[in-house]
């Protein structure tokens, strides 16, 4: 099973919530689910899933950014590129809070 950062995130933080491991927290879901007379709430379908999916790519940038950085010249390669980051960052984060 593949789940973005963002989701599994999300599913570790309720399970803990919840007192249980997470996979025990996806099972009991899954088993809700599937004794739910109406239909299942599809992921993919949540207007909010895009942005979710913007924010961890520009996480996966920055990560690539600092893992990359061996020496102080790329060190200050880096630095020159994180303002425009930080810039898409907020865009994201103004799209998250109007969909709110």
């Amino acid at each position: 099973m593949r789940l973005t950062p963002t989701a599994l995130a999300a599913i570790r933080e309720r399970a803990a919530h919840e007192h249980l491991t997470t996979a025990g927290f996806i099972a009991t879901a899954a088993l809700a689910a599937a004794l739910a007379n109406g239909p299942v709430g599809r992921p993919e379908t949540d207007p909010r899933r895009p942005l979710a999916e913007a924010i961890d790519r520009l996480a996966g940038e920055l990560r690539t950014l600092t893992d990359a950085v061996t020496d102080s010249e790329q060190a200050s390669e880096v630095l020159a590129i994180l303002p425009d980051l930080a810039q898409r960052t907020y865009v994201v984060l103004d799209a998250v809070l109007e969909a709110a």
